[in-house]
């Protein structure tokens, strides 16, 4: 990214690599690294950065980016894209600004071909592991849902008369396969054994009402480059995308 460039909606899907987050375990207090992930959040309405990284003997890391954090501390090594409009941040290496040394391990990253969807996390895990608030970073846990039905199931569903359409596409995938499952339990049609089995997997981590108000509202949708998979957070949400698991 060039300076000035902006992400599509200041939106972004946002991996690091497992020595970047190995890294910040064991070098990184925790208010040192609160700082660390601001910095990061920066990049979804600044992806440039500070400068684009360039052909050095030993460290050739050219179209790569990087930014300081925590009083010019540490050194983010990333590289950003926009793919298929959809903003990326790859973070490959984080270390001391001091020396050469962090460039030299994301030249050794970028061309050993270890940079992959295997070896990539997402930023709402990487959180988790370091134990940081999304909340704090804009984040929020309740604005996304595991993955919807496929539309065939929500069919097949509807077709059967098990649940009404517009009630079976508030499901997501689980809560419509322990729904239809039910309905057939005890060897005949019951839609009220449905509707009971979907609403207890519904309430299983909140109120079925917060749950459904917020799955009317629609979804991003965006497809991750990295991850292969379609955002599943609120349109227009803050931030970073976020594939389901």
């Amino acid at each position: 990214m060039q300076p000035g460039d902006r992400f599509p909606d200041d939106q972004a899907e946002v991996v690091f690599t497992d020595e970047s987050i190995e890294w910040l375990i064991a070098n990184v207090n925790a208010s040192d690294r609160e700082e660390v992930f601001d910095t990061i959040v920066g990049l979804f309405v600044s992806p440039a950065g500070k400068h684009r990284l360039s052909k050095k003997p030993a460290t050739n890391l050219v179209g790569f980016n990087t930014v300081e954090a925590c009083r010019r501390d540490y050194r983010i090594i990333y590289r950003a894209k926009t793919q298929k409009d959809v903003g990326t941040v790859e973070i490959i290496t984080i270390g001391l600004r001091r020396d050469d040394e962090v460039c030299a391990e994301a030249h050794d990253l970028v061309h050993s071909g270890k940079l992959t969807p295997d070896e990539q996390t997402q930023i709402w895990d990487a959180l988790q592991i370091l134990g940081e608030t999304k909340g704090r970073l804009g984040l929020e846990e309740w604005d996304y849902v595991e993955e919807a039905a496929p539309e065939g199931l929500v069919k097949a569903a509807v077709a059967a008369d098990i649940l009404d359409e517009e009630f079976a596409r508030l499901l997501t995938k689980s809560e419509l396969t322990v729904a239809m499952e039910a309905a057939w339990a005890s060897g005949t049609l019951d839609r009220q054994a449905a509707m009971v089995a979907a609403m207890k997997r519904v309430a299983s981590s909140a109120t079925p009402e917060r749950v459904f108000a917020s799955r009317r509202d629609d979804r991003c949708g965006a497809l991750l480059p990295l991850a292969k998979k379609t955002c599943i957070r609120k349109k227009g949400h803050a931030g970073a995308h976020r594939g389901h698991r």
